[in-house]
This record gives structure tokens, C-alpha cells and sequence, in this order.
């Protein structure tokens, strides 16, 4: 329900003469400034109060609107007997309108009331109160717009409290640009308590991946989306990929870049917590989480290996639970983007890789020889060693078959070689340690095999010649 919905319910039912009407939310000021504004243009008068006289207002003559504010349960349980009295009532002059947050206890005389949940600020209400909060550094209209999109699933409160305490930093430090981060730390705060999700903080990205050019491109077209003029142009944010591959080959470091390249926070979904909390069902553990991640949104949703957690032959809770993700995946409203991997794909439920769950499926294939050659590039650099010293298109040479994890740890073995024997490491001391691998290809050739047949029909090559590679291997 957006903003103008649920004003529209709420003023329904105060026209309608309902004699309470409860409301779910964190924020009371916006809904106190709408209400009246309304009651002023239908002429009937409003008492806003912390502790309304409930004897006097049931006895009410004339019509009249209450806004009890900062109800407690204390409050509500002492009052239970006239409160059960006051929504009995056929037709009464009162309408008491009790807004509060999730947290309060309704009495039993109030458990049948329907609950108006009031939804959190839209784009153009963030707009509207950043431009307010700022000041004069809400004159930035690109600030206004990265800090509206940044700022979506937090609550009126939390926005106006972050940027105030982030608008004291800006003004102590010339050249302040840490509006988006603080609003994103914010964002990660509030999963603290959720177990079932982690906040990954990963430096890795898209240039971190070798080859998969094909779905960078992918991935690059789509980074702009999230935002107004792509739904002004008619685009709807994408929902999410399957990455299908060979283990070892950076489904996981691409799914950390995602996040990086389009500055989301990523969200990484556990299901053995989810299924280990003890206190809740696995459902309700399930669509908590999926409730934050909707209110950290804009997100990447990560979960790793999903073959594991979501088998073709899993129990009926298991089963129901991804059905819960797919409704998620297919109904969500918010720009969140959901990153599943899988290894084994015979273990994939078919409701799981239908057409249309995920926006693509991916196949992320072994490392052809020029991609091989990056990921030796990559990973010297990020070891601080200059690529340039080394002949990596003969060690990429070298390594066929090799996966990205697998060239990564010939690194490693050439780096533990020159440490042990006090100098600096060699082109020899990876040639070494290459020669020293066995490829997990060598291995499972047949298992290769048969995966790179079941995806030429299903899914598309993250590399532009993967399917050419797939061919003559």
C-alpha cells in the first residue's frame, strides 16, 4: 500500500464514523499533519493528546476525531474495559485513531480490530524531507536523488536522524562525500539482530573477474535501472540471476562485484540459520528476512550454493520455503536483486530454473586461455607483484583447464616457495606450482561434461565464447 492509499483508507473509515481505528507505524508526525489536514477541510474537530479522558469522549454529543499518542500497553491494558465498550458500539460521535509502533501489545479487547499498516516513505516523501533536512546542501539536486534512492526502507525517523547527524559531519569537514555510506551503514545497523542475513563487506570487483564478458556487459546495461528515468522510460528494475557453473570459477566473487559496481549493500542468506533458530518457524524466520532485505533495498541478495538448500527431493517445509522466495522474487516491490549460485545442477528443483523466475541464467564456465591470462594479472596485483615481471600468457598457457580458484592458488604456492626460501618469487615458482595441480577438470571431466551439455539449451554463456570452448573441450 503506498502513502496515498493508505491516507485514503484512513480517511475512509474517520469518515465513516469507525470508532477506532488502529494504526501500525514508527512515525506519528506525518500521519497527525495529514489527519488534520483533512478534518480541517471536513470541519470536524480533533484532539490530539497523550492521554485521552476516554470516560468523557464516549459520552461524546458531537462528532469528534482523537489521536491518542505514545500508547502503551500499560496504558491500553488499563483502559481494555471502556476500550471493548467504545468499539461495540453501533454508531458513536468518536472515532479514536491510535497510532503506534509494531512493538506495542494490543489488549484482548482490541485483537479483532483490523491492524492499517501505514507504509514507509515514497521517493518523492524522501525527496521532500532530505531537501528540508539538508538545507543548503540540499540544493544539490544529484545529492537529493542519490541520497532518495540510497535511503529507501528506512523509516521518516531514521532518515531525518542520520542526515542530521551526517549534516554536522559535512559542515566540519571541507569536501565532505560520505552522505551515501553513511546512509548505507545505516541500512546494515538495522540487520544486527537478523541472523539469517549477513551484511558482506567484500572489496571485489567487476575487474576482479576474469573473462565473463558477456555477463558484465549484462551487468553494466542494467546498473542505471534502479532509478526514476528507467521506470519513466518504461523499465522495471531486473529481479535477479541464477549463476550455473563449474566450482571454482568466481560465481561468488561475482555476485560480491554486483553489489560493489552498483554500490548496493550485499545481503548474504543463510538458510541453515534460518532453519537453526529455534524460537520461530523456518517460514517466519524466512519472511522476516526477506522483510529486511526489503527495507535495505536497494540490495543484493546472495545465496550461495542454492542446490544445497533447495534440492528437487527436499522435505515439504524446504520446499515450501522456496516457494516463498519465488513468490518474493515474483511479487517484490522493492529494488532488491536476488544472486543465487549453483554447482550442481541436477539437485535444481525445475519450478526453480523455469523461464521468467530470475531475469537470466548464466553459465560460468571454465577460464579460456586470454581469461586465464587476467586472472594470473589479477591476482599477482592484488598481491602486490607487477604483472608485468611475469610472462602470464605462458603461465595461462600452462594452466589449461585450470579454474579461477585453482590459478589463485598456484599464486599462493609459487608466494609460500620464495617466502620459505628468503627471496622473491618467480615466473619457475608458479610454473612449479602449476605443474603441482591437479585440476579438479582432470578429476570430474565427465561430471564437466555432462554440465556444459545440460547448459548450451538452458542458460547463457557468461563468456562470448564459452560456447565454442564447450564444443571442441
Amino acid at each position: 500500500m503506498n502513502e496515498s492509499d493508505f491516507l485514503r483508507t484512513l480517511f475512509l473509515r474517520i469518515k465513516a464514523a469507525e470508532p477506532l481505528v488502529w494504526i501500525e507505524t514508527p512515525d506519528d508526525d506525518w500521519i497527525i499533519n495529514a489527519v488534520r489536514s483533512e478534518l480541517s477541510t471536513l470541519k470536524i474537530p480533533l484532539e490530539v493528546t497523550d492521554a485521552p479522558d476516554l470516560e468523557s469522549l464516549e459520552k461524546a454529543q458531537a462528532r469528534i476525531v482523537v489521536l491518542w499518542l505514545n500508547a502503551t500497553t500499560d496504558a491500553l491494558n488499563a483502559h481494555e474495559r471502556i476500550l471493548m465498550r467504545i468499539t461495540r458500539k453501533l454508531r458513536t460521535q468518536l472515532t479514536l485513531v491510535i497510532p503506534a509502533p509494531s512493538h506495542i501489545i494490543r489488549p484482548e479487547a482490541l485483537a479483532r480490530i483490523p491492524i492499517l499498516e501505514a507504509p514507509l516513505p515514497s521517493l518523492d516523501a524522501r525527496k521532500k524531507l532530505i531537501q528540508l533536512t539538508l538545507g543548503t546542501f540540499g540544493r544539490d539536486t544529484s545529492r537529493v536523488e542519490r541520497l532518495a534512492f540510497t535511503s529507501a526502507g528506512l523509516t521518516r525517523t531514521q532518515i531525518y536522524r542520520i542526515l542530521a547527524r551526517t549534516l554536522i559531519e559535512a559542515r566540519e569537514t571541507p569536501g565532505f562525500s560520505e552522505w551515501d555510506k553513511r546512509v548505507a551503514d545505516e541500512k546494515k545497523r538495522l540487520l544486527a539482530h537478523d541472523m539469517s542475513l549477513e551484511v558482506i563487506d567484500d572489496p571485489a570487483t567487476l575487474d576482479d573477474v576474469g573473462g565473463a564478458d558477456e555477463l558484465k556487459i549484462w551487468l553494466r546495461q542494467r546498473a542505471a535501472v534502479f532509478g526514476d528515468d528507467a521506470r519513466a522510460f518504461g523499465l522495471q528494475p531486473p529481479r535477479g540471476l541464477l549463476l550455473v557453473g563449474i566450482q571454482g570459477c568466481g560465481k561468488s566473487l561475482i555476485a560480491k562485484a554486483i553489489a560493489n559496481a552498483w554500490k548496493f549493500p550485499l545481503l548474504k542468506l543463510d538458510i541453515s540459520a534460518i532453519f537453526a533458530e529455534s524460537s520461530e518457524t523456518p517460514d517466519a524466520v524466512l519472511q522476516r528476512a526477506l522483510h529486511v532485505a526489503d527495507v535495505m533495498a536497494p540490495a543484493v541478495i546472495w545465496c550461495d550454493e542454492i542446490e544445497k538448500a533447495f534440492s528437487d527431493g527436499a522435505d515439504p517445509t524446504t520446499r515450501r520455503l522456496l516457494g516463498h522466495i519465488l513468490n518474493w522474487l515474483q511479487e517484490r516491490r522493492a529494488s532488491s536483486f536476488f544472486v543465487a549460485t549453483a554447482n550442481d545442477v541436477s539437485e535444481l528443483p525445475s519450478e526453480l530454473i523455469r523461464k521468467g523466475r530470475f531475469d537470466e541464467l548464466f553459465f560460468i564456465d571454465l577460464p579460456d586461455e586470454t581469461a586465464r591470462e587476467q586472472i594470473y594479472r589479477i591476482h599477482l596485483r592484488k598481491r602486490r607483484r607487477d604483472p608485468a615481471s611475469f610472462d602470464c600468457a605462458k603461465l595461462a598457457a600452462l594452466a589449461q583447464n585450470f579454474s579461477g580458484a585453482e590459478i589463485e592458488q598456484t599464486v599462493i604456492a609459487a608466494l609460500f616457495t620464495a617466502f620459505n626460501a628468503h627471496r622473491e618469487v618467480t615466473q619457475d615458482d608458479i610454473t612449479d606450482a602449476i605443474q603441482d595441480t591437479v585440476p579438479l577438470y582432470k578429476q570430474r571431466i565427465e561430471d564437466i561434461k555432462r554440465l556444459r551439455e545440460w547448459a548450451t539449451e538452458r542458460t547463457r554463456a557468461a563468456a562470448n565464447n564459452a560456447r565454442l570452448l564447450s564444443y571442441f573441450a
